[in-house]
């Protein structure tokens, strides 16, 4: 009859514990890369046209546009370079609008100032920034839509072109 050897494995405290140490630090690395996919978010394109603007009489107008956003959640800042063509006249205004879907109008949240030689121009862009500050931008106003791109004419004072943020 053959004997069984008895034996006794080392304590299985520790590799137990640095098992779920590594676990763990691979599950905070997974989970820090997923939450800075969703950090920021970008659209490009967005299209700026007379038939947005909501307005009686309807503004009719060959000027069209495209707004390109971008929204850095950690840092609470939206980024946005407008660009329009073909506008009727010179620019009196350009702003941000909210709280408002496409069909609303909205008080102005975010105004920006296009420097006075593009203001002449009836093609031209515009870089900037703004604050979602909880307050007059609201992030989940935001992320929902419910914000707006408008540049405003001296033929067309409620807005020429409008253009809504839809992420």
């Amino acid at each position: 009859m053959q004997k069984i050897k008895h034996f006794s494995l080392p304590s299985s405290r520790p590799l137990l514990i640095l098992l779920l140490a590594m676990t763990s630090g691979s599950l905070a690395i997974i989970s820090c890369e997923k939450t800075a996919e969703n950090d920021v978010l970008t659209k490009n394109g967005i299209p700026m046209t007379a038939a947005a603007e909501i307005q009686t009489p309807a503004v009719v107008s060959p000027a069209t546009g495209t707004v390109d956003v971008s929204y850095n959640r950690s840092t609470r800042k939206l980024t946005y370079t407008v660009n329009w063509r073909n506008l009727t006249d010179s620019i009196t205004g350009s702003h941000i609008h909210g709280v408002a879907s496409k069909t609303q109008n909205a008080p102005v949240v975010h105004p920006f100032t296009i420097p006075v030689a593009a203001r002449t121009t009836v093609t031209g862009t515009y870089s900037g920034e703004a604050e979602v500050d909880g307050i007059k931008i609201k992030e989940d106003s935001l992320l929902a839509g419910f914000y707006y791109f408008n540049i405003h004419t001296n033929r067309y004072k409620g807005g020429e072109i409008r253009g809504q943020i839809e992420f």
